[in-house]
């Protein structure tokens, strides 16, 4: 062993404090890490062959109604220059969801599919698929938050089913209800499959069916763009055929297929950053407390270099340790990463996405990331800083002036009125001034990771709670097409009817209007010349009506005479008026219709720019003195946006901003004058309803919505949805339910990395003034005294760069949050409470006292024979 080898384990015990914690630090930000990204990895794996395995669709098509034979025929020729497409019905009822044993009264709801044979197939974590009417297989995160296990009972609509299977849908990997929704509510919605029948009788209970078509093109290896093309043709077909279309998604675009893949990856790359983030600085901190020992052991290099010892030597030398600790850090982390935090890490996901079973898949590249990167950064940064500061001479080095300043150092003139204690804590700080702003770095980076921690929470409930605030109205509902509340009892009747004769199948009644209008020929015939051949042919004529009246009763489930009367009844509805619109067929009473206000809504697509996707912007249209939504200043051609979209995009008074409409295929131009309303969260535009209309091309008095503090019961065949302040408040508590875990494990990194960084800078505070400590104690200043005189200026230091580096840290969290949520729909602005400022603060100072208890051992320790040291 060489005389210098000798001296790595004395080093190691001096400081084993100093290397123990970054050790530490590094083995548990690898550790985490590596542990992160197997599990991504694994993730990644799995998501990735779902699309053929589990025959995940390349996009749908949702109408108002039905689409007839004719219309879907349509959509799948306007494919034909693709190669063709396969379309399959993938209907849905959003059933009222209760669960029999234990009913807390909550609002929830299961989107309820016909069990999938051909698309979107489905993959079971437990049990089976439903085999009698009276089962359903629900979604494994939803069955889990809400206390559900095989067996149990359910109530669907009301309707009594039997829990047969736990499953997870390809398409709704991430349960979103809607799709243009912020966030995956696992708490109150779902999804689940059951029997052709089961879905029947959801519907004769009162279930809405919407009526999704789910596509899948011939050739699989489409672009994105070619996909695009051909699916806005298949919708331009669609409505050529006279089908009205709700809602085109692209797989792509559908947050149920994509969220998890795009979280995922974005997760990975911000734990891999922030892992380089801490190296980085932690390699400063080696190099901080390197450059320390390097100047208090001037003379012994200058010693050493003019005994022979070259450079390259010194350099391995004071390289080892930090080198040696890097390398078995980021090894071990990441052997402890991938035995002990693959599991949690997973679990963080499968709690909020409906994957299929989990099984782990290696990567080399997490190797790469989490050891080789990490150990790479961590040995050039301290590399770089050696090489840098050992180019002196050894007469330099013999001198003590390895700083590179020659000369005796002169100490900067202080006013003599301070006394001899501020004096000499001014002293501390400007000899330290490098260290302290070095830990002041080391502050703002772990008060950043804490504020973060702590705010996370606060800004999303004020997210939410903005969103409830925005809902103008108890309830506010969108139909497919405009429904009329007031009417009277015949009106109602009528269009009763016409509802009930839509449930048939067209071709049934289309033959029984034939042969009516048979009879009628035959009777007329008969009028104008009677014979034989004539009576003949109405006898005929009736048997043919009388075999269709009774196709269309069976079809109806009710009697021939009922059939007629409900012809008679849906006769009188004058489908030729185009101003004329559909009565709801059920009386809300004077007083509810009363309170209930018009209104139409639509959404168009802003590009948010820089390949960061498009925005979902809905466009509100009502009335100038709309009881709902107050001061609201539309009307003469004005467009009011929402707080929200000019806070994300910056828009100023003047600008013409372009709104891409996906399904008509064509852009509006709409000009912001200035006027804003509502908060920063949202992202709404707002025109008078006649504005509206024009805008959209609509015919006068179009409306599709309802605003209403009472509830309002609404025709199934035309109810598309329904938002009330319980939805937005399910946002906040989903937040709270996905990030606790991980709030607890960044507060913890948080604190540490605090106790970490502190100690170890004011530990090199207090080894530079060993000499000078020892001097005090020879002149008779006891333990305490030097400890408040050394202390003191590093109290001062700490306390100062808590409270100074909380503007930086809020300015970088906003900075931070805009990044992160560019690219996604919704505006959040970082919301800071004080309380989350005081514990920042509070966490530190706390941490701090107790590094300075340890730093009063460290005082009490030096020795009084180091003043005794020659030091020319």
């Amino acid at each position: 062993m060489t005389p210098l080898a000798r001296r790595l384990p004395r080093e190691l015990r001096k400081n084993i404090g100093k290397y123990l914690g970054i050790f530490l630090l590094m083995c548990g930000c690898v550790a985490l890490t590596s542990g992160f990204l197997l599990a991504a990895h694994s993730i990644d794996v799995i998501m990735g062959g779902m699309r053929d395995e589990y025959a995940i669709e390349d996009g749908r098509v949702t109408t108002s109604f039905r689409a007839t034979d004719a219309q879907v025929d349509a959509m799948r020729r306007a494919a034909d220059g693709v190669g063709g497409v396969d379309v399959y019905e993938n209907f849905s009822i959003d059933a009222r969801f209760r669960h029999a044993e234990d009913d807390d009264g909550t609002n929830r709801t299961l989107r309820t599919y016909v069990h999938r044979t051909q698309v979107d197939l489905a993959a079971y974590c437990e049990g089976r698929e439903p085999a009698a009417d009276d089962e359903v297989a629900v979604d494994r995160v939803f069955a889990a938050n809400n206390g559900l296990s095989l067996g149990d009972e359910v109530l669907l609509c009301g309707r009594a089913y039997s829990v047969a299977g736990i499953l997870t849908l390809p398409d709704s990997q991430a349960l979103f209800a809607s799709n243009s929704d912020f966030t995956v509510n696992t708490l109150t919605y779902g999804v689940a499959e059951v029997t052709p029948g089961g879905f029947a009788a959801l519907e004769a209970a009162g279930g809405a069916p919407a009526y999704t078509y789910s596509f899948c093109f011939a050739d699989r290896g489409l672009t994105v763009a070619q996909r695009t093309d051909a699916e806005k043709d298949m919708v331009s077909a669609l409505t050529d055929a006279d089908a009205r279309v709700d809602e085109l998604i692209d797989a792509d675009s559908n947050q149920g297929i994509g969220y998890a893949a795009d979280d995922v990856s974005g997760d990975s790359a911000m734990w891999t950053t922030l892992l380089d983030i801490i190296i980085v600085i932690m390699a400063f901190v080696f190099v901080v407390l390197t450059n320390a020992t390097i100047e208090e052991e001037s003379a012994v290099i200058g010693t050493l270099m003019a005994s022979g010892y070259r450079r390259r030597e010194l350099v391995l030398h004071y390289l080892a340790l930090p080198a040696a600790v890097g390398l078995l850090a980021a090894g071990l982390g990441t052997a402890l990463g991938v035995a002990l935090f693959t599991s949690p890490m997973r679990d963080l996901y499968y709690g909020s996405y409906s994957l299929p079973p989990f099984h782990v898949s290696w990567d080399w590249g997490i190797f790469v990331k989490t050891a080789v990167v990490p150990s790479a950064l961590l040995v050039g940064i301290t590399l770089l800083a050696l090489l840098h500061k050992t180019r002196r001479t050894p007469l330099q080095f013999l001198r003590h002036e390895a700083s590179g300043k020659s000369g005796t150092k002169r100490g900067v003139r202080l006013p003599e009125r301070l006394g001899f204690v501020a004096r000499f804590r001014l002293r501390v700080f400007l000899r330290n001034l490098g260290n302290f702003a070095t830990l002041f770095v080391g502050i703002g980076f772990a008060s950043l990771l804490l504020l973060f921690s702590l705010a996370i929470l606060p800004t999303m409930t004020h997210y939410a709670d903005n969103l409830e605030n925005s809902l103008v109205a108890s309830h506010q509902y969108v139909l497919k097409a405009p429904l009329e509340l007031k009417g009277t009892s015949e009106e109602r009747a009528q269009w009763a009817a016409a509802e009930r004769l839509q449930a048939v199948d067209g071709a049934v009644l289309s033959r029984a209007q034939d042969a009516a209008d048979g009879l009628q020929d035959a009777l007329a015939e008969l009028a104008a010349a009677p014979s034989m051949n004539a009576v003949a042919a109405i006898q005929d004529a009736q048997e043919e009506l009388s075999a269709r009246l009774d196709e269309a009763a069976d079809a109806l489930g009710c009697t021939r005479d009922e059939v007629v009367d409900l012809l008679d009844q849906a006769s009188k509805v004058d489908a030729d008026d185009e101003n004329a619109h559909p009565v709801n067929t059920v009386d809300n009473g004077a007083e509810a219709i009363a309170q209930a206000e018009k209104y139409a809504v639509y959404t168009l697509q802003y590009d948010r720019g820089e390949g960061n996707g498009e925005e979902t912007i809905t466009v509100y249209g009502v009335s100038p003195d709309s009881r709902y939504w107050k001061d609201l200043p539309v009307g003469d051609g004005r467009v009011v946006f929402g707080g929200g979209l000019v806070d994300k995009f910056g828009f100023a008074a003047g600008d013409s901003v372009s709104l891409y409409d996906k399904y008509e295929d064509r852009a509006h131009e709409v000009r912001f004058d200035g006027t804003t309303w509502g908060s920063k969260s949202d992202m709404n535009l707002y025109m008078s309803l006649d504005d509206f209309n024009g805008l959209f091309g609509n015919a006068d008095g179009y409306f599709n919505a309802y605003a209403s503090d009472e509830e309002l019961r609404l025709d199934s065949l035309f109810f598309a949805s329904e938002t009330t302040p319980d939805d937005m408040r399910a946002i906040g508590d989903q937040f709270t339910g996905m990030m606790d875990d991980m709030i607890g494990m960044l507060v913890g990194l948080s604190v540490f990395i605090y106790l970490l960084f502190i100690y170890l800078l004011t530990k090199a505070v207090i080894d530079r003034s060993a000499r000078s400590i020892s001097y005090m104690k020879v002149f008779g200043y006891r333990d305490a005294e030097i400890s408040r005189l050394y202390m003191r200026s590093i109290t001062l230091c700490v306390a100062a760069s808590l409270v100074l580096c909380l503007p930086l840290i809020i300015g970088s969290l906003t900075a931070i949050f805009r990044a992160m949520l560019i690219s996604y729909s919704g505006n959040i602005e970082i919301y800071v409470p004080w309380s989350a400022m005081a514990e920042t603060v509070a966490a530190g100072f706390v941490t701090y006292l107790v590094v300075a208890a340890l730093h009063t051992r460290s005082i009490r320790r030096v020795p009084l024979s180091e003043a005794l040291k020659v030091q020319e």
